[in-house]
């Protein structure tokens, strides 16, 4: 009898331990899946020059200056408005890559959009992603027009790299954009970006009369 009940007792305890193990071991809440009409909330990180024209997930190369963003599971094309919690600060990206591939964060910003969250310097940021447009969906609200003006085009990077570190003491926002065309590589420098065709314009004859070329007026969603 005495031995029937402490065997009894051994598988009790046994079970006990095991599921006092399962729970301490348990994985983290999982973060709720981002579709079209809901948000979600999580740890934004950023990626850079390192990454800078080199192939992105989707195939385009990289441009560290563009708003772009990597997720996970979000279709390529789809636009996504990222506000940072803290602040309230908003910027819309375009997922263009895969990532990020850190247990705890949902989405990885260009270095471009990190800048208009203000987010550089402390590296992440608490954000809530909110789908603003999927590709090829006719139920999806309207991306605003976005105005950039095309400062100089250049064959070598470093020369786009100067001219965007004059354009960057007197405009916040200034990008690099790489493209490969019939003629070779052209690294293009682009200030933005601007509200209206009107606001585009005033910018460009402003940039003339600064730093000379021929700006030329671009329009993105």
């Amino acid at each position: 009898m005495s031995r029937s009940f402490s065997s009894s007792t051994q598988h009790i305890y046994l079970l006990l331990g095991l599921l006092l193990i399962a729970g301490c071991v348990a994985p983290d809440k999982k973060i709720p899946s981002l579709n079209n009409g809901n948000s979600q909330l999580g740890m934004a990180s950023w990626y850079g020059p390192s990454f800078h024209g080199k192939p992105s997930a989707s195939g385009e190369p990289f441009d560290m200056w563009a708003l772009t963003a990597a997720h996970r599971t979000l279709p390529f094309g789809t636009w996504v408005q990222v506000t940072k919690v803290e602040t309230g600060k908003r910027v819309t990206v375009r997922i263009n890559d895969r990532g990020p591939f850190i247990k705890g964060r949902i989405i990885d910003l260009s270095y471009g959009a990190a800048r208009e969250l203000a987010m550089i310097a402390e590296g992440t940021a608490d954000v809530r992603l909110t789908i603003v447009s999927l590709p090829n969906s006719s139920i999806s609200s309207r991306v605003p027009s976005r105005f950039w003006v095309q400062a100089g085009a250049f064959r070598t990077l470093r020369e786009a790299m100067t001219l965007r570190e004059r354009l960057a003491r007197q405009y916040d926002h200034v990008r690099v954009q790489t493209v490969n065309l019939p003629s070779g590589e052209w690294h293009r420098v682009q200030v933005g970006t601007f509200p209206s065709k009107q606001t585009a314009q005033a910018a460009a004859r402003t940039l003339q009369n600064d730093f000379g070329g021929t700006p030329l007026i671009l329009i993105s969603n």
